[in-house]
């Protein structure tokens, strides 16, 4: 298959549903998984999912295994230079992987919200697209994309909510929004 590298901005922590699905399904020689950005708060290790060493994850006490998500919600809350500064080795990150030749698919998930946040500079993002190597597959991911990454996208596809859960008060159920 094709060796895929995922770069996260604005999540960190095992637990994401993309994490999960990563560390449980994924040969570590086929893929990389690097996050930028704030953790849960109950974690008790620095998350670092790569490929391309040899202890490749390690169990730890999450939040999501005691109890629902939801309750602190401490992972959602907006520390603005903090922020910056992990996108901004995000960038610099997907700027290595993109330029090391050794991957085919590089999916930077959730920089569109980065950028239309205004925490990484919409001109950084455009630059990744205009220099990625021709042999790569880049995949950019998250809400409300500029219009600047629309106009040199060459596949658009939207996803949006009509109806949640959450409106009715209900909490993020394990093995659906986690």
């Amino acid at each position: 298959g094709l060796k895929v590298a995922i770069v996260q901005f604005m999540k960190g922590g095992e637990y994401t549903g993309e994490f999960k699905a990563a560390k449980n399904f994924f040969p570590a020689s086929q893929f990389s998984f690097v996050q930028f950005g704030k953790g849960c708060v109950k974690e008790s290790l620095q998350l670092k999912l790569n490929g391309s060493e040899k202890n490749v994850c390690k169990k730890g006490d999450f939040i999501r295994d005691v109890k629902a998500c939801g309750d602190c919600r401490w992972c959602f809350t907006y520390e603005q230079e903090l922020e910056k500064e992990q996108v901004r080795e995000g960038i610099k990150h997907a700027k290595q992987i993109l330029g090391s030749g050794e991957w085919d698919l590089v999916i930077l998930d959730e920089i569109n919200c980065a950028a239309s946040q205004g925490i990484v500079p919409v001109s950084a993002v455009v630059e990744l697209v205009k220099k990625k190597p021709k042999n790569i597959e880049l995949v950019l991911t998250g809400r409300n994309a500029p219009e600047e990454l629309l106009e040199i996208a060459d596949l658009i596809t939207e996803m949006r909510e009509i109806k949640h859960p959450w409106k009715k008060g209900i909490s993020a159920r394990k093995g659906i929004e986690y």
